[in-house]
């Protein structure tokens, strides 16, 4: 799958690596169904790789990470917002989902904020947290705080990842 992400990300040049950086997060951020599919962090990863290998800058890769990861936050906390009962239900229809999302609501209503960051870097979790947040109607305000602050870490980190791993990776 990373290959076949990597070969379509290059066949469209800078734009579709950063394209892919920009949608993936935000898709997998934004829709917890589709999103547990979607390989967001992986794109982020791979854009790192190919900035090493030249395709496109650091600088690019990071800002459209970090866009698409605050972009896929919101959207995720306003379908939540909105939608509520519809997704809570469909998220506790099946016993697997359903105890994953009582231990997400259960660290959103514990730790509030922290679960916002905890969550950009955990694969579940940054699925379903801004959607349940948006569902148990944390102030918006806050909410975003936590979502540019974690985005902010979460970006640079994975981009280097790539970056790093660069020399090994395809590009």
């Amino acid at each position: 799958m990373t290959a076949w992400l990597a070969e379509q990300m290059l066949v469209y040049g800078s734009f579709g690596i950063l394209a892919a950086v920009l949608l993936l997060p935000a898709l997998e951020a934004a829709l917890p169904v589709v999103g547990a599919l979607l390989p967001g962090q992986t794109a982020v990863v791979l854009s790192g790789v190919l900035a090493w290998h030249g395709h496109v800058t650091v600088e690019a890769a990071l800002l459209t990470a970090l866009v698409g990861a605050v972009l896929g936050n919101l959207a995720g906390y306003a379908i939540g917002s909105r939608w509520k009962e519809r997704l809570m239900a469909r998220m506790t229809s099946r016993s697997r989902h359903r105890r994953v999302t009582e231990r997400a609501l259960g660290l959103i209503e514990r730790r509030g904020g922290g679960a916002v960051f905890v969550g950009r870097f955990t694969a579940v979790l940054r699925t379903l947290v801004p959607t349940l947040c948006g569902a148990t109607r944390m102030p918006l305000r806050r909410y975003l705080l936590w979502s540019v602050l974690s985005s902010a870490v979460w970006a640079p980190a994975f981009v280097l990842i790539g970056y790093v791993t660069g020399p090994a990776g395809p590009g």
